[in-house]
């Protein structure tokens, strides 16, 4: 991955270039504005690289050099990899597979964060700290899109473990987890939500103002002789999904309150009414 490619910038790119093709590249690219997430994460990773002096000058070392040390362990003598790979060593963390060799790199890491229901609906970002095995902290902005599902991992290359210098630094996972919200319910790409009305207004219709997940009012105009269970869709009110960008649709089920009559004069007065009522 070139990051001087992604971003459109020569290798010899001032600062101050690097952070005007970023805002450009970002703001054309942000998922909140139809852009696609992969691209925007590559961005972001490219940016926060060369926009730190420190962290440029390791990637162009390596980028320029990109073996060096990089087969065996340091100091190992010329062909000891290929002859663990012969003998099927297993040279564990800290290497990876690169064109049928074994290449030293940092570790990845996995942290997770939690949003709640609503931030998973509309998208939000999302500030995480996490300590490396270095020992060091980072803080990173998580940018959560719109439509995310609880356990989904969003993965930002070139933020994970930093312990071995003049190598890659690992990537850093970040596993979303979606708070359970009291009101809503997804199912899909579907949102659910339970209207009660009492049986007066099940039997005679009633007109309910329905409070939206992006906070905005529906009125719900419900008819008369309406049966528990009854679901009324919206189109386009559901999550977003991220990777088609078509949104599903919010369903109301209606809930029928049904009180128990105990006093024996007011069931008889009730009766002769249903029997009024059921006669029209």
């Amino acid at each position: 991955m070139d990051y001087y490619q992604i971003l459109g910038i020569h290798e010899n790119a001032s600062q101050d270039e690097i952070k005007k093709a970023y805002k450009k590249l970002a703001m054309k690219n942000h998922p909140d504005r139809g852009g696609d997430t992969q691209k925007f994460q590559e961005i972001s990773q490219a940016h926060d690289t060369l926009s730190d002096p420190q962290k440029r000058q390791q990637y162009d070392a390596q980028k320029n050099n990109p073996f060096g040390q990089s087969f065996g362990h340091p100091g190992a003598p010329p062909g000891w990899n290929d002859v663990g790979e012969m003998f099927g060593f297993n040279f564990g963390p800290g290497f990876a597979s690169f064109g049928g060799r074994q290449v030293q790199r940092n570790k990845d890491l996995t942290i997770r964060v939690t949003v709640s229901f609503k931030q998973a609906f509309l998208g939000t970002q999302v500030e995480a700290r996490y300590a490396m095995p270095s020992g060091k902290h980072q803080t990173v902005v998580v940018d959560i899109p719109a439509g995310v599902q609880s356990g989904q991992v969003i993965r930002y290359g070139g933020l994970g473990d930093d312990t071995i210098p003049h190598f890659p630094r690992g990537n850093l996972n970040v596993s979303v987890m979606v708070e359970v919200d009291a009101v809503w319910e997804r199912r899909g790409n579907d949102l659910f939500r339970v209207v009660t009305i009492n049986a007066l207004e099940a039997m005679t219709g009633c007109t309910k103002d329905v409070i939206c997940l992006d906070g905005a009012t529906m009125p719900l105009t419900i008819r008369a002789g309406i049966t528990p269970g009854t679901e009324f869709a919206s189109g386009g009110r559901g999550f977003r999904d991220i990777n088609t960008g078509r949104t599903g649709n919010m369903i109301i089920v209606i809930n029928v309150d049904m009180p128990a009559v105990l006093d024996h004069q007011l069931r008889q007065e009730l009766e002769a009414l249903y029997a009024k009522i059921t006669k029209q």
